[in-house]
């Protein structure tokens, strides 16, 4: 076959594959990304930006109100950001309503990452190891394909994989002085500003860290060809300069895309920066998920599974997400053989990615602080999100290998083709498994239901209100965590104002204002853990039923959705003979059987919420 129609296949397969990986493991087409837990967050996200977004004329977001939280309201800038999937969603959603759209971009990015990592890498190493590259990174990203769809963030992460593959093409030509055209910085250009469409807290971040120490290393070495004499980096220079004579439209037009992502993402970006920072919260000891370093020896493998994080005992860790820290054998053995096989010619480029694997790999929010050396580190609170690059890493170094040279190979071929199929096939067996969610046929009857009834929000009970730094859980503001941790997100389809909120952090001051009113004393739950609590155990005595009733009554709730798989029988029945009877019932994602009550008629008269936010425990607010 010949190399044109080699490279046609290969871009054909790069399509095929990720759609083929949808229709057989993602299978929701038709309807909103949905689950429960923080599955419910993506989509929330999209719809936020959706109907808080204002171009004058630059994009800029209004992060203060009280659609959750109500009735004080809180910022919204510690919402999970990732400006790209936000900004397809709300584009989606505003032309055509709910629908399968983050599913669909999902593939788009599974597509981005084996094409793009087959485009950038052919012109260094060939289109076979570029489209082994590209299946690798792809496919072979365990820790991010188990990320779809309850972190759904951290599994769309294509622009990184971009930047960090360019990164090291950069180092590869500078160190090699093979040089590079003026076109390929228009692209590093571009995949660098698309990065801050990805999820700002963590992909972002560490597309960033990496060119950060990519091009100072990079620099240090131009200066130091400068002053030894060499011409390399003035005739590096000078060729884009003649470059860009030559064709200078060609250019311009180049130029568009970055402008249009720079535009779109670059002022909210540092509109969230700047004012996340007026939190002071970046010198708050942070609960961390540290994943111990030696994750990155487990396999994948039927009985010794890096899948279901073993031996947390043993590692005295808290691993999150599934496969914490371990990018299989496959990618391992990749890695190390590359490293080791390529160490005399390439252990100048090897440098930055070492040095980069080594400060996120040992990094501890508060005993190895590394990453927080660098500004969109501050929040960094999940040391082992760093896994879904390692892939990369390892891919890289294996780059330049050429596996006739290495002693034995074909023995050495013969293991990794067991790596390869052992894992693969281990991993894409447990995704098979993994059901999408169907909404119940009345789920959005339902929500038409609670959006037509008067009033600007809705009680949801049990409530969460609650940061992903823990802030709320102690104060008894989130009892069922697991259950009901993102039910305030379903507000993008019944729209009216919540009580709740889940980011990943929370002013302690928007916390202490539900403390102060007391609703943390209505209920309990049956074990006082957030990581196990699944029901509450108690009926309300007269002094937490008339603070309840009242509360109710002085906020302009239409209702209440009264979760009542969450609650026992009898406190159900005692909302419901002090309330009202039920006008509707569904199934809710995450939090089970849900039911509608409205606030009778004759209690709109009693709305005050100036009353509402004056409340303590007990009430004696009559």
């Amino acid at each position: 076959m010949s190399k044109k129609k080699l490279n046609i296949v290969f871009v054909c397969l790069t399509i095929i594959f990720p759609i083929l990986y949808g229709l057989v493991f993602i299978r929701n087409f038709s309807e909103p990304l949905s689950g429960g837990g923080d599955i419910d967050e993506w989509e929330y996200v999209g719809y936020y930006l959706a109907n808080n977004i204002s171009f004058n004329p630059f994009p800029s977001i209004s992060f203060n109100h009280n659609q959750t939280f109500y009735p004080f309201g809180t910022t919204q800038v510690f919402s999970d950001w990732s400006l790209e999937s936000n900004y397809w969603f709300a584009f989606f959603y505003k032309n055509w309503g709910h629908g399968p759209w983050l599913n669909i971009y999902y593939v788009l990015s599974l597509i981005i990452s084996f094409l793009g990592t087959f485009l950038v890498i052919k012109p260094d190493f060939g289109s076979k190891k570029a489209f082994f590259t590209g299946f690798v990174v792809t496919f072979f990203n365990f820790y991010a394909l188990n990320k779809y769809p309850h972190h759904y963030n951290h599994s769309t992460i294509h622009w990184a994989i971009l930047s960090l593959l360019t990164d090291f093409i950069l180092l590869k030509r500078i160190c090699l002085s093979e040089g590079f055209s003026l076109k390929w910085v228009f692209l590093k250009a571009f995949i660098l500003l698309a990065c801050l469409g990805m999820n700002l807290g963590y992909i972002c971040g560490f597309a960033l860290n990496s060119f950060t120490i990519c091009i100072i290393f990079a620099l240090i070495l131009l200066i130091k060809r400068h002053f030894e004499g060499v011409r390399s980096p003035q005739l590096l220079f000078n060729n884009w300069l003649t470059e860009f004579k030559n064709k200078p439209y060609s250019f311009l037009f180049l130029s568009i895309p970055i402008l249009l992502v720079g535009f779109l993402f670059l002022p909210l970006v540092l509109q969230i920066y700047f004012e996340a920072k007026t939190y002071k919260l970046d010198g708050l000891p942070a609960p961390h998920f540290w994943s111990n370093p030696l994750r990155m020896l487990l396999p994948y493998f039927p009985h010794l599974n890096a899948l279901h994080n073993p031996f947390i005992n043993n590692l005295k860790d808290m691993p999150e997400g599934l496969g914490s820290g371990s990018p299989g054998w496959f990618c391992l053995g990749l890695g190390l053989i590359g490293f080791f096989s390529n160490r005399k010619e390439y252990g100048l480029i090897f440098i930055p990615f070492l040095i980069l694997l080594i400060i996120s790999t040992f990094y501890h929010p508060n005993r190895i602080p590394t990453l927080k050396i660098f500004p969109w580190g501050a929040y960094n609170r999940v040391p082992s999100r760093f896994t879904s690059l390692l892939p990369v890493i390892f891919a890289s170094f294996f780059l330049p290998t050429d596996f006739h040279r290495i002693p034995n190979y074909k023995i050495i071929i013969g293991i990794f083709t067991t790596f390869f199929v052992v894992e693969l096939s281990v991993v894409l067996k447990y995704r098979f498994e993994q059901s999408p969610f169907v909404f119940e046929s009345n789920f959005f009857p339902y929500m038409e239901v609670v959006k037509n009834q008067r009033g600007e929000a809705v009680l949801d009970f049990p409530y969460c209100i609650v940061g992903g730094d823990g802030t709320g859980l102690k104060e008894n503001l989130c009892p069922i965590f697991t259950k009901t941790c993102n039910i305030y997100a379903l507000r993008r389809f019944h729209e009216k104002k919540v009580i709740g909120g889940y980011y990943s952090h929370v002013p302690q001051g928007a916390v202490d204002r539900f403390v102060k009113i007391g609703i943390g004393n209505w209920v309990k739950p049956n074990i006082d853990s957030w990581q196990f609590a699944s029901h509450i155990v108690n009926v309300m005595d007269n002094q937490q039923l008339e603070h309840f009733i009242k509360y109710f009554q002085y906020n302009d709730f239409a209702g209440i959705n009264l979760y009542v798989d969450l609650i026992p029988n009898e406190l159900a029945k005692q909302i419901i003979e002090h309330i009202g009877q039920p006008i509707s019932s569904t199934i809710s994602p995450g939090a089970g059987k849900v039911v509608f009550i409205p606030k009778p008629k004759g209690w709109y008269q009693f709305i005050n919420k100036n009353k509402a936010k004056q409340m303590h425990f007990p009430c004696g607010c009559s």
